[in-house]
C-alpha cells in the first residue's frame, strides 16, 4: 500500500513538516509521499518552502498584534512571487492565553510586510496566506500601515483595530498605490463571510460573548462603508471573514481577489497526481470539529480523496463538536490521537496513532 502523507499544522505542538516527519516514522520505508500542507493560516510559509526549497527566505521587522516588534518571515519563489503569511505577523499562537485582546488586536504589521515586500524590486506580485491570526479588525490594521486614513463621522481618526471598527464612517485612500501596481492574491483558510469572523472565530481568541457582539457590530459597518465607498458586498463575500475579517478589508480596498488557500497550494504542488497515485491518505490538524468542512485545508483533502474511492485516516489531536461528520464518509477513520495515546511527546503520539491504524491495513 501507498500512503500520500498531508497533515497541516497541530498548532502549539506540530509544524506541517515535522508532522509528516512523525507519522512517516511509522511507515515502511519507500511507501509513502511526503507532502505537508497548510490552507493560508499557520505553517503557510513553512509549507511553500518545503516544497519549493529553492526559495528565497527574507526577514522583515514589524508590528504584531499587540504593536510590539517582531521579525517576519516571507518567500520569494524563483517566478519572482513573493509569498507571505499573515500568522508570521500577528498570529494567535505568537500571544499568551492572557495576553489575547480581541478589541485592541491589530493587524497592523501585516500591512507594514504587504508595503515593504512590494518595495522589493525582484518581487512582481505577492500571495498572502491569510487565517490563524490574533484580530478581528476587518483588515483596518493592514489598511492603516499601508497609507488609508481611518475616520469616525466627525472626521477623526479611529484606532486601526477591533475597537475601531465601531467607530467606523470613512475609509481614505493614500495618494499612491501602496503595492506598486503589484497584484495581491488573497490566500483564505476559509470560506466563511465577513461576519463569522466574530460569530464563528472570535471566542476563540478570547472575545467574551459581549465582545463578539461589539466585533459583529463594528463588521457590520465595515461592510456598510464598504459598500458605499467601494460597491462591495462584504457580508455576501466568501472569505471575506478569514484572518478577522483581514480578506475582507484588503478585498474591499485593494482590489484583490480572495481563493482558497488550500486550492492555489495544491494547483502547483501536483496534488491530483499524487493523490491518484496512492491507495491512502493521511492528513489530520490539531482539532477536527464542524469547521474542518468550512473550507480547511484538511477537509478539503478528505472530501477530494473521498470522491476518489481512496481509504483515508484523519489523525486529530482532538475531535471537537461537529467532528463526527467526518468519521461517517466512507472509507474514512478518524482517531482522536490526544485520547488513544495520551500523555507522549506530540511527534510520538502521531507516531503511534499511525501504527494503531495500521492493523486494518496489515493484519496478522
Amino acid at each position: 500500500m501507498r500512503f500520500l502523507v498531508a497533515p497541516t499544522a497541530y498548532k502549539g505542538t506540530l509544524t506541517p513538516t515535522e508532522a509528516a516527519e512523525a507519522i512517516a516514522r511509522a511507515l515502511p520505508a519507500g511507501s509513502y509521499d511526503l507532502c505537508p500542507i497548510a490552507d493560508g493560516g499557520t505553517g503557510w510559509l513553512e509549507v511553500w518552502q518545503f516544497h519549493f526549497p529553492e526559495a528565497q527566505a527574507f526577514t522583515q521587522t514589524v508590528q504584531d498584534a499587540l504593536g510590539r516588534a517582531r521579525e517576519a518571515r516571507w518567500l520569494l519563489l524563483p517566478n519572482g512571487v513573493a509569498v507571505l503569511e499573515s500568522a508570521q505577523v500577528c498570529g494567535l499562537h505568537l500571544l499568551a492565553p492572557e495576553e489575547r485582546a480581541p478589541l485592541e488586536a491589530t493587524s497592523y504589521g501585516v500591512g507594514e510586510l504587504i508595503r515593504a515586500v512590494a518595495m522589493h524590486p525582484a518581487v512582481q506580485a505577492l500571495w498572502l496566506g491569510l487565517g490563524g491570526v490574533a484580530t478581528t479588525d476587518g483588515g483596518l490594521g493592514a489598511l492603516a500601515a499601508l497609507g488609508f486614513h481611518l475616520r469616525d463621522a466627525e472626521g477623526e481618526l479611529v484606532a486601526p483595530n477591533g475597537a475601531g471598527l465601531l467607530r467606523l464612517h470613512v475609509i481614505e485612500p493614500p495618494l499612491f498605490d501602496p503595492l506598486l501596481n503589484k497584484p495581491l492574491l488573497l490566500c483564505a483558510d476559509v470560506q466563511n463571510t465577513l461576519l463569522d469572523a466574530a460569530r464563528i472565530y472570535a471566542p476563540q481568541k478570547g472575545a467574551t460573548p459581549e465582545q463578539v457582539a461589539q466585533l459583529e457590530h463594528g463588521l457590520q459597518q465595515l461592510a456598510a462603508v464598504a459598500q458605499r465607498e467601494r460597491g462591495v458586498d462584504l457580508l455576501s463575500t466568501l472569505g471575506a471573514g478569514a484572518a478577522g475579517g483581514l480578506a475582507g478589508g484588503l478585498h474591499a480596498y485593494l482590489d484583490a481577489p480572495i481563493v482558497s488557500g488550500i486550492m492555489w497550494l495544491l494547483r502547483h504542488i501536483e496534488w491530483d497526481a499524487r493523490l491518484q497515485r496512492v491507495e491512502c491518505l493521511i492528513t489530520g490538524e490539531g482539532q477536527v470539529d464542524a469547521q474542518t468542512l468550512m473550507g480547511k485545508g484538511v477537509g478539503v483533502l478528505i472530501q477530494q480523496a473521498v470522491a476518489l474511492g481512496k481509504s483515508v485516516i484523519v489523525l486529530a489531536g482532538r475531535v471537537g463538536a461537529g467532528g463526527e461528520t467526518l468519521a461517517r464518509l466512507p472509507r474514512v477513520q478518524l482517531l482522536a490521537v490526544s485520547a488513544l495515546i495520551p500523555n507522549l511527546p506530540p511527534a510520538d503520539a502521531l507516531a503511534r496513532a499511525v501504527a494503531h491504524a495500521s492493523r486494518s491495513w496489515y493484519p496478522s
